[in-house]
């Protein structure tokens, strides 16, 4: 199984690509990386150094890549973290001529845009552009509770705003970083009100970036190797669960991946779902 993964990479640190392919090559997919930024580190640091991908050249990079393979060898495509609006508008045409030529493949959007203790890490531009041009375009889509709430901002909790997003198409959502009670971090994943699960774990101290592209490359992977809702979802939080307790133990800053993925890949501990009444 191949897939194409288009989002940002660092060179010191896990995010993005960078986070995500070690992932889903572990688990025996090929992957194809196109990035959406170059960066020394994620910006949490006081400093870094960037180097500006702009549309031309994700663009020029997916036209040379659909040169070398055919449509129907790509399984699914991955996206995350997008450097701009005029990105976006690529990658939507990109993923709309691959849908329409082979109806089969699994699009999995992540609709990354901000999180709650930071709000919007992209322009206002971008995000609207990724909820009106890839979310539509989105087989499974995986937000975390303040991308949700952007998605969908009626009033309502989040197993509605869930339900909203998953819609008449009954697409899989999978809502990472989910308050719960004190202590605690849940992950909710459903297709409509009869298949709604939720998964809650200790909440672990150390403060990791790329825990969401890593949660959301072991979901993929489990669900493309024929893993059900709520097996791909203990799988994916499982795994992640094994690395951030790896970081905890060793006093680890940045996520301890390639030291822990036969750990991701069959974490010790193993979180069972909760199916959620309708």
């Amino acid at each position: 199984m191949l897939v194409i993964s288009i989002q940002s990479q660092v060179v010191y640190g896990y995010a993005g690509n960078t986070a995500a392919v070690p992932v889903l090559q572990a688990a025996g997919l090929t992957v194809l990386q196109v990035p959406t930024t170059i960066l020394s580190n994620t910006p949490h640091y006081p400093q870094f150094s960037a180097m500006p991908v702009d549309a031309d050249h994700v663009r020029g990079l997916l036209e040379g890549v659909m040169r070398r393979i055919a449509p129907g060898q790509v399984t699914a495509v991955l996206t995350g973290w997008m450097g701009s609006a005029a990105i976006v508008h690529e990658v939507a045409q990109f993923i709309a001529r691959l849908k329409a030529s082979h109806p089969r493949l699994v699009y999995l959007c992540d609709p990354v845009m901000g999180d709650e203790a930071s709000g919007l890490y992209v322009d206002p531009a971008c995000a609207h552009a990724i909820a009106e041009r890839l979310v539509p375009l989105g087989d499974i889509l995986k937000p975390n509770e303040f991308e949700l709430a952007r998605l969908v901002p009626q009033a309502g909790d989040t197993r509605e705003r869930l339900l909203a997003l998953a819609g008449p198409r009954r697409r899989p959502v999978v809502v990472s970083s989910v308050a719960d009670a004190p202590g605690t971090i849940a992950t909710l994943a459903g297709t409509g009100p009869h298949d709604l699960w939720r998964i809650c774990t200790p909440r672990l101290s150390p403060v990791l970036t790329g825990t969401g592209d890593v949660l959301t490359a072991r979901f993929l992977s489990a669900w493309l190797q024929g893993e059900r809702l709520p097996e791909a979802l203990a799988a994916a939080v499982g795994g992640i669960y094994a690395v951030i307790e790896a970081a905890e133990a060793g006093g680890d800053t940045e996520m301890p991946l390639p030291q822990n993925l036969r750990k991701l890949l069959a974490p010790p501990r193993r979180f069972v779902p909760e199916k959620l009444a309708a």
